[in-house]
């Protein structure tokens, strides 16, 4: 195994739930470049692998939503990643940037977002109590 894998293996063994999804945020914005750079490029070889890496991607962030406790809010999260899914699909098809831009620029906001939730500190099960009981 090669030091980055190990790095990368140590980065997920090691993050939060939250962390975790911003793992896969900055892996997609990541591929999302390489594959619009492939794309520009014109290799197809390159630009396949990496929109099909933010498709799994995609589909990861998928499954960990939780339509129960996350509501509205998951149901806007599943219409986005379907939307990505068409873009995606859409731009590689026509061989074209198309909308590809717009959705780099809306995954870089959303990944900077989920590294604000995963930067705030995590409450103390004495505090937490202490909420309960006032």
């Amino acid at each position: 195994m090669d030091v980055a894998t190990a790095y990368r293996r140590r980065s997920v063994e090691g993050a939060t739930p939250i962390g975790l999804i911003v793992l896969l945020y900055q892996a997609a914005v990541l591929e999302l470049r390489r594959g619009m750079a492939a794309l520009e490029a014109r290799d197809i070889e390159a630009r396949t692998k990496a929109f099909g890496r933010v498709l799994a991607i995609i589909g990861e962030l998928k499954r960990a939503l939780d339509f129960e406790r996350g509501g509205e809010v998951a149901r806007n999260f599943a219409r986005f990643y379907y939307l990505s899914e068409r873009i995606l699909l859409d731009c590689s098809v026509r061989q074209e940037l198309g909308q590809l831009p717009d959705l780099l620029e809306q995954f870089q906001r959303i990944l900077e977002a989920w590294r604000q939730v995963d930067a705030r500190p995590t409450p103390a099960p004495a505090q937490l109590n202490a909420a309960w009981q006032a």
